[in-house]
């Protein structure tokens, strides 16, 4: 009971406006919520590598104008939290998380759908000049709408979902376990897909994908060491740059 008031409590922060809108970046990913989760169940390095898993996914994931192809937020929480839960291997964890992201997406869609009212309410509070009011609108419905979705939703999945999934694998038989766990590591290809998409557009960001590759295949170097250096490539180029817009 405590494990799943504390995965429902984070996912209705990272849910909700409290988080000042850094969940895009960061809270909301993946991997974050993979080893937040597995933190709170008791296997963080499980809940890391499922959530690493989902986040390969959606690694080219973009959000234009409020159109999102799947909802990314819950599918990192019961995708890590399901595969602790029912034992799943992280392809398994993967081939479930899908599915639940894109109807995940779907009461997204009716949220915004139901949100669109309270635009209306912020034209009349901008015409009075009621910032204060303005302010109130963006935090508490999304809020409160946070507290029935992500937030009621994760808590019964944790509390009430793991058994009958996982008395629903154990009725599966081999083949199609395995074509599962294949389905399952097929999908990180369409995720690096979509980002190899975004990244040909700037002919100047593309090499950076094939240093990281050469780096991690040819070199052996482990993903802390690729990201170490990633960062290093960054602030030099970020630098020589600034200096050059200052003289």
């Amino acid at each position: 009971m405590l494990q799943a008031i504390l995965v429902s409590l984070w996912a209705f922060w990272i849910g909700s406006s409290l988080t000042l809108n850094t969940r895009f970046f960061a809270f909301m990913r993946p991997l974050v919520s993979g080893f937040v989760v597995g933190l709170i169940l008791g296997d963080p390095v499980k809940g890391t590598i499922i959530g690493a898993t989902i986040n390969a996914v959606y690694i080219g994931y973009m959000s234009v104008g409020g159109s999102a192809p799947a909802d990314i937020l819950i599918a990192g929480v019961l995708g890590p939290a399901m595969g602790i839960l029912a034992d799943m291997t992280p392809e398994m964890a993967l081939a479930f998380a899908v599915p639940v992201a894109m109807v995940g997406n779907s009461i997204n869609v009716l949220k915004m759908s139901l949100f669109s009212f309270f635009a209306h309410w912020a034209d009349r509070y901008a015409e009075e000049g009621n910032m204060r009011g303005i302010v109130w609108l963006n935090i508490i419905p999304g809020t409160l709408f946070a507290l029935v979705y992500p937030g009621l939703v994760t808590f019964l999945a944790v509390q009430y979902g793991a058994g009958p999934i996982q008395s629903l694998l154990s009725l599966l038989p081999a083949p199609v376990i395995s074509g599962i766990t294949v389905a399952g590591k097929l999908l990180p290809a369409v995720g690096y897909a979509l980002l190899l998409r975004y990244m040909t557009t700037d002919l100047v960001v593309l090499p950076a994908f094939f240093v990281g590759f050469v780096l991690a295949a040819y070199l052996k170097l482990d993903i802390m060491a690729v990201v170490i250096l990633g960062v290093c490539f960054v602030m030099l180029t970020q630098k020589q740059v600034a200096g050059k817009e200052a003289s």
